[in-house]
């Protein structure tokens, strides 16, 4: 049994959305479940422990993000404060909702995942997931957009390499929606370091943000190192198998990342009607054991998960248990019907054109293909 650390803020709460896909009741809903059973909160079990999310720094936002858009960020988010209204980060009819709390709850999304970081390289945890709000994997270097204002799961990375050292890091994002934010900031990267990123999402022809098509491979000393597995509609868990199989498992033996990083975005659950994405309760717990065997042969064990989408609050709530749970290498705790009719296209499509496309390009820059 691993120990694992959930990370969790009462700002996360307080980031105001009105009526919006990506409000509150997300992670209070998550909260209230892993309280039920046992995975958090006074009751936990003693393999599972509470992190007190610190503020990130300015400065360390600064890796990834201008100083123009931070202090946008924090002007917009006193004026929402001084007026008590919400307002928009992107424009008069955009998508990214700010409140008064939401710099502060954006710097505690940041600082939750330094903090887990710290723990686990201090060995007090094995792993950790961050039940952090406001998201973070489409912004970019000077833009807040798609629900997210700074990007948590790079600078994760990024504070991996600068506070702690580490040479090599892997991030996996399996949200529905391409983590192109994340992508165009490793694209203008020139620090130390490899990240190596790969982006499990619907099709982009089919969904927001509508880039990051497979043969979008990275750019600069990025090229090679991001991998966009666009899957078709209704794609699921006999998809990411394969794609585990034959992509992200033998390029990780390659890499031999260092630390494991997840944006772990639950809208690909079948149950979400954002998007039309095939994946079930069980399915984050594969992809979870996955990576575990990844972890503890390259990264001693080390796997951090941060929350990005997930909209549907039964599943997120189920899926989000299964893994945690699998963080800590217990069993499945949620199970849906594996009858559940995953798309036969899909699966074709897959195996047959997205498969052999994705090695054809990546040839170049790996060794095992």
């Amino acid at each position: 049994m691993k120990n694992v650390g959930v990370a969790y803020h009462e700002f996360y709460e307080k980031h105001d959305t009105g009526y919006h896909p990506e409000r509150a009741e997300r992670v209070i809903h998550t909260k209230n479940q892993l309280e039920e059973l046992d995975l958090f909160g006074d009751g936990h079990k003693s393999h599972f422990h509470t992190i007190i999310p610190r503020l990130a720094e300015l400065t360390e936002i600064q890796w990834c993000h201008s100083p123009q858009l931070i202090e946008k960020i924090q002007q917009l988010s006193t004026r929402a404060q001084k007026w008590d209204e919400l307002l928009f980060t992107d424009g008069t009819y955009g998508d990214t909702i700010i409140s008064g709390s939401s710099f502060t709850a954006a710097r505690y999304a940041i600082g939750g995942n330094f903090q887990a970081i710290d723990d686990i390289m201090s060995q007090k945890i094995d792993r950790s997931f961050v039940l952090c709000r406001p998201p973070g994997h489409h912004a970019n270097n000077t833009e807040a957009r798609g629900f997210c204002f700074f990007n948590n799961i790079i600078l994760a990375a990024e504070y991996l390499i600068h506070k702690w050292g580490l040479k090599k890091v892997a991030i996996i994002d399996f949200d529905a929606h391409a983590g192109n934010g994340s992508e165009e900031i490793l694209n203008n990267r020139n620090a130390e370091g490899e990240i190596l990123f790969f982006s499990i999402h619907q099709h982009p022809a089919t969904l927001y943000p509508g880039t990051c098509f497979v043969d979008e491979i990275g750019e600069g000393k990025q090229r090679g190192k991001t991998v966009n597995l666009t899957v078709l509609p209704y794609s699921g868990q006999k998809c990411i198998q394969n794609l585990f199989n034959q992509i992200i498992n033998p390029m990780m033996e390659e890499f031999k990342p260092e630390f494991i990083l997840v944006s772990a975005g639950y809208d690909s659950h079948h149950a979400d009607t954002l998007t039309a994405m095939g994946l079930m309760d069980q399915t984050y717990s594969f992809i979870i054991q996955e990576l575990a065997k990844m972890s503890s042969k390259f990264a001693k064990n080390r796997i951090q998960c941060t929350l990005e989408g997930g909209y549907n609050l039964v599943a997120i709530g189920n899926s989000i248990a299964n893994t945690i749970n699998a963080l800590a290498e217990d069993n499945v705790i949620f199970v849906e019907d594996d009858n559940y009719d995953e798309s036969q296209k899909g699966i074709e499509f897959t195996m047959n054109q997205l498969i052999p496309e994705l090695q054809d390009h990546l040839k170049p820059f790996w060794s095992t293909f």
